[in-house]
């Protein structure tokens, strides 16, 4: 599988609703796991982006250990992504609004943890591998970024 093929796919997991889950290494060196919206934004189609608090801790985790994996689970297909990337704060006003056009509608629970829209940081997820694994096939494949 191509990495322009796995984007594709990732893609469509995206647009159709994927789960996707963030894991970041926290100080203490274990793995905190935490359910997030991700979105791809065209032109940019190494990287991942979503949403976050300054204030919340991951922030901080990601400021000691930029190294992060994400899981995406199709909620049509099933299909599972694994992937690891490199995690880059963006605070750019302009690239935010673009930004929370593009996955607005899976923020309602963030919403209800922050409800200061200057506290807000984009997480830009410049990737490095995956793998797709799907469940009904038993196809895998690895790719690289």
């Amino acid at each position: 599988m191509t990495k322009d093929e796995a984007m594709k796919m990732v893609r469509r997991a995206l647009d159709d609703g994927a789960q996707a889950i963030l894991a970041t290494v926290g100080a203490d060196g274990f793995p905190y796991m935490r359910y997030m919206t991700p979105a791809m934004v065209r032109g940019r189609d190494d990287a991942l982006y979503a949403i976050t608090a300054s204030s919340f801790p991951k922030v901080k985790d990601l400021a000691a250990n930029a190294s992060v994996s994400w899981m995406l689970t199709s909620s049509k297909t099933r299909e599972i992504f694994s992937l690891r990337a490199r995690i880059h704060l963006v605070d750019d006003p302009r690239f935010k609004s673009e930004l929370l056009e593009e996955i607005g509608r899976g923020l309602e629970n963030f919403w209800r943890l922050n409800d200061d829209p200057s506290d807000l940081v984009c997480l830009e997820s410049v990737l490095v591998s995956g793998e797709y694994f799907n469940p009904k096939t038993a196809d895998k494949f690895q790719f690289e970024f």
